[in-house]
């Protein structure tokens, strides 16, 4: 019986110093935490929307590289030669809305592009056309457009998926939509900065409804090193 009372107390009294020190541990870091301003608690940078008619030092052509022999717009995201650094204006030139769905099942498929032809409607908007991406100064893009769907794996996109241009004015009433009608299906919206890979990286600046589908961001690296030459920055 004495042997059972020394156990309890001896475990009792491991659980107290531990308990002990758990506490000041929590006591230490909010004495910390106050002491720290929330700039040394997050790291926040300006960013800014470019409106459509603009002008802007930020739509100098010179400050992107241009596209590779017989490449289109529509064929690669445009790049920034210099990517600005975290105490920089990072500039918004536009988005894009991917509505991601399975596209070897013919109702799953049926049932999106239902969802497309509502959105094409509620907006009153057609396909893109020429070459429609980014818009501003790299291309023909003067309003909201669509894409084709796209039944397959396209460049970081694992599966099908319809894709939306979006200046930056519409973003807000795009959103809303989207976050009311995307029914079973995940929605991307991501800005078009000039830096591909961060502008995907829902780490970084893409946003979700729904929940994330696993894109293949490798494969953005990839593309940056071979079209643009290798930075850490990418």
């Amino acid at each position: 019986m004495l042997r059972c009372l020394a156990l309890i107390l001896i475990v009792l009294s491991v659980v107290h110093c531990h308990s002990s020190l758990r506490n000041e541990y929590i006591r230490s870091r909010i004495q910390t935490s106050m002491k720290k301003s929330t700039k040394d608690l997050v790291q926040t940078r300006h960013a800014l929307p470019i409106k459509a008619g603009e002008n802007s030092h930020a739509k100098d052509a010179e400050l992107f590289f241009p596209p590779l022999p017989g490449q289109s717009n529509n064929d690669f995201h445009p790049q920034l030669r210099r990517l600005p650094t975290s105490n920089e204006t990072l500039y918004y030139y536009s988005w894009h809305i991917h509505t991601y769905f399975f596209h070897e099942n013919v109702n799953v498929t049926t049932r999106a592009l239902a969802i497309r032809q509502e959105f094409m409607n509620y907006f009153n908007i057609e396909k893109c056309l020429g070459n429609c991406f980014m818009g501003g100064i790299f291309d023909n893009c003067t309003r909201m457009c669509v894409w084709d769907p796209v039944m397959g794996v396209d460049g970081p996109h694992p599966y099908g998926q319809w894709g939306v241009y979006l200046p930056n004015e519409l973003l807000m009433d795009t959103l809303s939509w989207m976050s009311a009608n995307h029914g079973e299906f995940e929605v991307l919206f991501h800005p078009n900065t000039g830096e591909m890979v961060g502008d995907h990286d829902s780490a970084r600046r893409a946003m979700w409804i729904k929940q994330t589908v696993p894109l293949d961001l490798d494969f953005l690296r990839w593309l940056q090193c071979k079209w643009f030459g290798c930075s850490e920055g990418f």
